[in-house]
């Protein structure tokens, strides 16, 4: 078992998720939406279809230009947000 308090980030990868935990990365067998269910959404957001991040790891958002959007990760990361969940995460950063 891991506590979501730890986890930073949770990618797709077909019928499995790829869950990212400090420094090491566990694979289970679920779909992203499943498990999307199951998360609290006060601590983390889709960005993409293939992309759930805790908002703790968020540090900003950065427009790229024509209509491009990234969020920008507190470990200097920058992942693009998909436009289905622009909405979404500009609500939760309050523009």
């Amino acid at each position: 078992r891991i506590d979501t308090d730890e986890v930073s980030r949770i990618d797709a990868e077909r019928d499995y998720v790829r869950l990212h935990v400090g420094d090491r990365s566990y694979l289970l067998l679920q779909t992203i939406a499943g498990l999307e269910e199951k998360l609290d959404p006060d601590a983390f957001i889709r960005i993409h279809r293939s992309t759930i991040l805790s908002k703790a790891t968020i540090a900003g958002l950065r427009h790229d230009g024509l209509g491009v959007w990234s969020v920008e990760m507190n470990d200097g990361e920058a992942l693009r947000i998909g436009r289905t969940y622009l909405p979404k995460v500009k609500a939760m950063a309050g523009r």
